[in-house]
């Protein structure tokens, strides 16, 4: 459970006393994951985009 309640402060979203202050609920926990899968998966699509880009590819 502490991993998946810490990951918005090691994601640079939450600040740790925000968590141990109960300053988010868990639909901001919820939400805050959501965004964190979001950034990750526009980071892959960006890194993909610039390695097809490299290789002259074309994106899918």
């Amino acid at each position: 459970m502490n991993e998946f309640l810490f990951a918005p402060v090691l994601g640079g979203l939450w600040q740790h006393r925000d968590v141990v202050e109960d300053v988010f609920d868990i639909d901001d926990l919820l939400d805050a994951h959501e965004i964190m899968a979001v950034r990750e998966e526009n980071i892959r699509r960006a890194q993909e985009a610039a390695r097809l880009q490299q290789e002259g590819g074309t994106l899918r």
